[in-house]
């Protein structure tokens, strides 16, 4: 997939614009640059790949990798260089209120009150929103509080567009064979799902219509993160940036936090190379090492 003269064209005379915004993101200025390229490859996919209608695209990446600043750096290439509306809709703000989580912690595993894993996102609604906007409708979305641990008061309003961005740290993951649940890969699940009832209901939410329907998409971006301790820097820097609420993590709790996702987290490092569109390998800076394009978008 080579970029066109009038592409390289749009990249260069929209990079002064591009730099500001990546660097309103948090983006180191050496690795500017790179994420240009990265983020204009994934636009050029989707505007060849565009016929009609409501085209999806799904991001997915561990916590701390860059999914909502890369979503809204497409978005905005896409609208301004390339005059395509688009949206962005999180999975973070389809997780359950605070109190149905908790009715799941008393009624199913107390693991399950934590939000995060598959099995704790109202996905039913996404599915509702999304097949909505496909078909022409605006509609409203909840917005979730990660530092008050619950969604606010008021919902937000989408409106219909060409391209949706579909972020989510889980998006587009696979379900774990039941011989694997049998291991615990961290001592979280050893010590607190010594029964594997937390395991297997997060497993078979990820097998089921509602996450399956919603993970079906026209183009696919994974971000892969170096391992798992870059997961636990940048999850707690993340943390550190939250400045409402009541529930900001210290450094402790997010390594406790980050034990919730790492058996997910790790199938895909493994899996979804080799299965998304588009692959982003990030470096221990936050840059991006390398752009993988899969073979079918040749």
């Amino acid at each position: 997939m080579q970029p066109s003269t009038e592409a390289l064209q749009i990249k260069s005379t929209y990079l002064p614009t591009f730099s500001k915004l990546a660097a309103t993101a948090g983006v180191a200025r050496e690795n500017i640059p790179e994420y240009c390229d990265a983020v204009f490859t994934i636009a050029l996919a989707i505007v060849e790949k565009y016929e009609s209608g409501m085209m999806t695209v799904g991001i997915s990446g561990a916590q701390g990798s860059g999914k909502s600043s890369i979503s809204r750096m497409l978005q905005s290439v896409l609208e301004d260089a390339f005059s395509m509306s688009s949206g962005i809709l999180s999975i973070d703000d389809f997780y359950l209120t605070r109190e149905k989580r908790h009715i799941l912690g008393r009624e199913v595993h107390p693991l399950l009150a934590v939000r995060g894993v598959p099995g704790t996102h109202d996905m039913s609604l996404l599915w509702r929103t999304i097949s909505q906007l496909k078909a022409g409708f605006d509609c409203t979305v909840p917005v979730f509080s990660k530092g008050n641990d619950d969604r606010l008061p008021d919902d937000r309003r989408v409106n219909p567009a060409s391209v949706l961005i579909l972020e989510g740290w889980c998006w587009g993951a696979d379900a774990s064979s039941d011989e694997d649940l049998l291991t615990p890969v961290n001592k979280l699940e050893a010590d607190q799902d010594q029964d594997l009832v937390w395991r297997r209901y997060v497993n078979q939410a990820l097998t089921s219509p509602a996450y399956r329907q919603c993970f079906s998409n026209d183009l696919r971006i994974f971000l892969a993160v170096p391992d798992m301790e870059s997961v636990f820097n940048w999850r707690l820097q993340q943390e550190q940036q939250i400045d409402t609420g009541k529930r900001v993590m210290n450094a402790a709790q997010v390594r406790n936090f980050i034990m919730y996702y790492q058996r997910i987290t790790e199938n895909m490092l493994q899996e979804q190379p080799a299965k998304a569109d588009i692959t982003l390998r990030l470096r221990h800076d936050h840059g991006i090492g390398k752009v993988l394009i899969n073979q079918r978008l040749m």
